[in-house]
């Protein structure tokens, strides 16, 4: 069908009109009204205390009075991969509408957002309103340094007395039982650097050693350098036994061994238990001829050890 030339210029015009007005705006305003009613567009204008609104259906004029709150910066519902309906997070609203509801209100952008959007709501978290951020991941802590034996020298004076059948140290804090004729043998002290105290009878055929160990850290009561120094000082030495036992309340670890010293057998026992990074010895030692009638002594003695107040 052929159309005058005014006819076809009209009608281009009006089919171009249409296609405009179907298009919703990249990004618009979200217009709630008191009735619940919501109407989508871009804010183009404020006159005569009305709004002017161009929406997918042509420009409305909505009176100040009628908004409950305007939402800035949607996206549109037709962008790619989006549902009708579906929202994404709004860029900041042009900067035109801003200053046509600030001068339409009076008041700033805050004022004019739905209360949902305003802020936090009161008692909530200031954290809740910022974006999501991945915490930063926690460091390992470092790892604890590893315990050691120190050399740690004995006092040049240890303090100590007797009192009936009582030994009691008072620069270590400890006592113990002492059978009735059984003395301090100084003597013994020189051959080992951490021996508290050496006490025997007098014929020098049963010991009994008491002796510290310093540690850096928490002890280790199986780490033992005097089984090392008793393999070296006795030939065929085994060790019988060990087991974990209590000695004054506290975790301790019991040796049973037996060894030969100058042709003669011994027989002894050791028992080390902590007191803080301190670990205290007790070592007894018997000769094979007395070893039926001394065992019995010598677990009497070291079951009596016990720590007194205050630390070593």
């Amino acid at each position: 069908m052929n159309l005058p030339g005014a006819v076809r210029s009209l009608l281009g015009a009006s089919l171009a009109l249409a296609a405009s007005l179907m298009v919703i705006p990249a990004t618009a305003e979200e217009i709630t009204l008191h009735n619940g009613q919501k109407i989508v567009g871009t804010i183009v204008g404020f006159e005569n205390d009305m709004f002017r609104v161009e929406t997918e259906f042509g420009f409305a004029l909505i009176r100040k009075d009628r908004v409950r709150s305007i939402s800035f910066g949607l996206s549109s519902s037709k962008e790619a991969g989006q549902k009708p309906g579906e929202r994404k997070n709004p860029p900041p609203a042009p900067k035109s509408a801003l200053g046509v509801v600030e001068k339409a209100t009076g008041s700033s952008l805050d004022a004019t957002k739905p209360a949902a959007e305003s802020g936090p709501a009161p008692g909530a978290s200031s954290m809740s309103a910022s974006p999501a951020t991945a915490p930063a991941p926690a460091k390992a802590p470092p790892s604890p340094p590893v315990s050691r034996p120190l050399d740690e020298p004995l006092p040049t004076q240890i303090q100590e007395r007797v009192e009936g059948n009582s030994y009691i140290n008072d620069t270590f804090h400890f006592a113990m039982y002492k059978p009735p004729g059984w003395k301090i043998h100084e003597e013994a002290l020189r051959e080992t650097d951490r021996a508290i105290v050496a006490l025997g009878p007098e014929d020098e055929q049963t010991l009994l050693i008491v002796e510290r160990q310093v540690w850096s850290g928490p002890p280790e009561l199986k780490n033992d350098t005097t089984e090392a120094n008793l393999r070296q000082t006795y030939q065929d030495y085994q060790a019988v036994s060990e087991s974990p036992t209590k000695l004054d309340g506290r975790p301790a670890v019991r040796r049973d061994f037996r060894g030969l010293m100058d042709g003669v057998e011994w027989h002894g026992v050791s028992v080390r238990v902590a007191e803080g990074n301190t670990v205290f010895g007790i070592i007894g030692l018997t000769s094979a001829e007395t070893y039926q009638f001394q065992q019995a002594l010598l677990n009497k003695i070291i079951n009596s050890f016990r720590f007194l107040s205050g630390k070593p």
